[in-house]
């Protein structure tokens, strides 16, 4: 029974020997500070500054992420709205040849061989360059059509960049290809 009462306070309030990864950290002091500041009721602007940076992005902080515009095109592609869908590429439409043509050119075939569903999956956006925040993004994205002649799979990435004015993701590549089954 000694030993349990010994070894309770131990328990509780840990030793005095371990070391705490919260004083360890570059920040700890910041945050001593901060907590004594709150709890003697001062406020100087020094001690109550934020301790985290804000997360860097290369676009602005209300902007969509990549793989929900990647989302958006494809589901314009899909309604066979080609004029909504040319707008998420850089300069409002795609390139001279797009590396989705394959895709494009299904999606606008007219009744005979028509879409009955379109299921996109898409995967965490990739950095393509070394820059901080990346500039360059790659979603990959997975692709199934039924057709009424029966399924298509597709598989590649939309490259994508900041608008020039950085309100959001743009398309400026794609590399989609039809998969073989």
């Amino acid at each position: 029974m000694r030993r349990a009462v010994i070894l309770l306070p131990l328990l509780l309030g840990g030793c005095s020997c371990e070391r705490h990864p919260a004083a360890d950290a570059p920040g700890a002091a910041a945050t001593a500070a901060t907590a004594g500041a709150e709890a003697t009721g001062s406020t100087n602007a020094a001690t109550v500054a934020p301790l985290a940076p804000a997360p860097l992005s290369a676009v602005a902080a209300g902007a969509e992420d990549e793989g929900i515009v990647v989302r958006h095109y494809l589901n314009a592609l899909a309604r066979g709205d080609h004029a909504a869908a040319d707008a998420f590429w850089s300069g409002g439409r795609t390139a001279s040849h797009a590396d989705d043509a394959v895709l494009r050119q299904l999606l606008s075939q007219p009744e005979p061989s028509r879409v009955l569903s379109l299921r996109m999956d898409t995967e965490v956006p990739i950095a393509r360059d070394q820059a901080q925040p990346s500039r360059l993004r790659e979603v990959p994205v997975r692709i199934r059509v039924m057709t009424a002649d029966g399924p298509l799979r597709y598989q590649g990435g939309y490259r994508l960049q900041p608008r020039p004015d950085a309100s959001g993701w743009e398309i400026h590549g794609a590399s989609v290809q039809p998969v073989l089954d």
